[in-house]
């Protein structure tokens, strides 16, 4: 019998973080960093980390919505075509 780890609330899965998500913690982290003074470079390394989480979801949203666009312009190719 195989050993299936029991799942706990560190190791469940999460659904895809939003764009809006990602805005609030670059909000919260901004206020941290403000609130810190001096010691705000110890919060660069995750900032960063959130700026590049935020780059591809606007990357993946804008492909996501291009993809779209193509759609609806082949589905207007299509009706004019069936004149």
């Amino acid at each position: 019998m195989k050993y299936k780890p029991r799942e706990t609330w560190a190791t469940r899965k999460l659904p895809p973080l939003t764009l809006a998500e990602i805005e609030r913690h670059l909000d919260m982290l901004a206020r941290l960093m403000v609130d810190a003074g001096p010691r705000a470079y110890l919060y660069l390394p995750v900032y960063r980390r959130v700026l590049k989480e935020q780059e591809k979801q606007q990357d993946a949203e804008a492909l996501i919505a291009g993809a779209h666009a193509r759609v609806r312009r082949l589905s207007g190719q299509t009706e004019a075509r069936s004149f």
